[in-house]
């Protein structure tokens, strides 16, 4: 790998697993798990600042079965879609399983 992908790497991966704030996950369904994002995404329109946010999930084990990574990925990818979230990675093998979300604030009308 050249020196230039390995700072690239780097930069995507430097500060994702550091965020204001902490929507803890681990232990939900799907469906309440969907439900939170949803919530914190909704509530995330009102306000005026930007946010952003470390989404947990349990670490996927030999024994654990599906995980909540994609199904979450899926709906983080759509919020990006619709641009209610600005940007979403999942966070390094060291940090555990999750996401780095961050969020746009509530644009000001004119």
């Amino acid at each position: 790998m050249s020196d230039i992908d390995e700072r690239r790497l780097r930069r995507l991966f430097a500060r994702s697993d550091q965020a204001a704030y902490e929507l803890d996950l681990s232990g939900l369904d799907l469906p309440h798990a969907l439900a939170s994002l949803d919530r914190m995404v909704e509530r995330q329109r009102f306000r005026p600042e930007p946010r952003n946010v470390v989404v947990r999930l349990d670490p996927a084990s030999a024994t654990s079965g599906p995980t909540l990574f994609q199904p979450v990925g899926r709906a983080l990818l759509s919020f990006l879609r619709q641009g209610l979230v600005t940007t979403c990675r999942p966070l390094p093998a060291e940090s555990g399983a999750g996401f780095y979300v961050e969020m746009p604030g509530k644009k000001p009308t004119s």
